[in-house]
């Protein structure tokens, strides 16, 4: 398969992040930045990524909630609501959730529409041709089940109509009353879930389940030097740092802070690209 590198653009990574408050102000320029340099297969890939948002527009809209509009994500409202009257152009998945909704005829009828409409994503997600997209929603959907049952057995609640998908996880925990489920050997990563799960302190816990997201990601694109799992891995990380800038606490802050170094040295080019960098400029 051809592979596309983006020497310019992933040299100049680290220097979107050195000032922190332009960070904070600025995610969205920096996303449109990065669009604008990708090829149009590539920017797809990128998308990917926020079609989360899409789906809790679309949801908000189909149910009437009146939440504010997340325009992170890639369609305008203008766009959803069109599709909604009369579901066209949109990606399948979402095509598919739309009429079953207004035939109020879901395909899963024993799980909310919540759950409906994350199962058809998935089934779009895991369906991708890229294979860290692939692994990455992967782990995404098995964290997402674990933490769902974790939650629901610690409040003595019923899990079996949460589960999103049916791989050997999900499998695993409709089996099993064990503390890891019984999936250490097949999920290794679970442990480090757990331990996080059973730090009492909610921040500490989205901080340990966040740092355990964030080294997959180093780990998955440490040999990826330009190519389009670097930079969709940049906005992974980006999206973290997001989410814990949005924090109005001291701990939030440590944690940007503490981020934003391991980032940057993410990010560091090898030292012959760095000649080669120089020179050409």
């Amino acid at each position: 398969m051809f592979t596309r590198n983006y020497y310019y653009l992933v040299a100049g990574l680290p220097d979107l992040l050195l000032d922190e408050g332009k960070l904070k102000d600025g995610i969205a320029d920096l996303r449109a930045d990065i669009e604008s340099n990708l090829h149009p297969n590539d920017l797809k890939l990128l998308q990917t990524l926020y079609l989360k948002f899409d789906n809790k527009n679309l949801l908000n809209l189909l149910t009437k909630s009146n939440e504010a509009f997340d325009h992170r994500g890639i369609f305008s409202i203008d766009f959803l609501e069109a599709e909604i009257k009369e579901p066209e152009t949109i990606l399948p998945y979402l095509k598919a959730f739309i009429i079953n909704f207004k035939a109020e005829n879901p395909t899963f009828p024993e799980i909310s529409w919540e759950n409906e409409l994350e199962t058809y994503f998935y089934e779009y997600l895991l369906s991708l041709q890229n294979q860290f997209l692939r692994d990455w929603f992967t782990l995404q959907l098995n964290f997402g089940n674990v933490t769902t049952a974790l939650n629901c057995r610690q409040h003595g609640l019923s899990y079996e109509n949460e589960m999103i998908g049916s791989n050997f996880v999900v499998t695993a925990i409709l089996r099993s009353n064990a503390r890891d489920f019984g999936l250490t050997q097949e999920f290794p990563e679970i442990e480090l879930l757990l331990n996080a799960w059973e730090n009492g302190n909610m921040l500490e816990r989205e901080k340990s389940v966040d740092l355990l997201r964030w080294q997959w990601i180093d780990d998955q694109t440490f040999f990826d030097y330009f190519t389009i799992e670097k930079i969709l891995g940049f906005m992974l990380h980006l999206e973290i740092l997001e989410r814990w800038l949005l924090l109005d606490s001291k701990e939030g802050e440590n944690m940007v802070k503490d981020l934003l170094q391991k980032l940057v040295k993410s990010y560091q080019l090898p030292e012959d690209f760095k000649l080669q960098y120089i020179t050409r400029k």
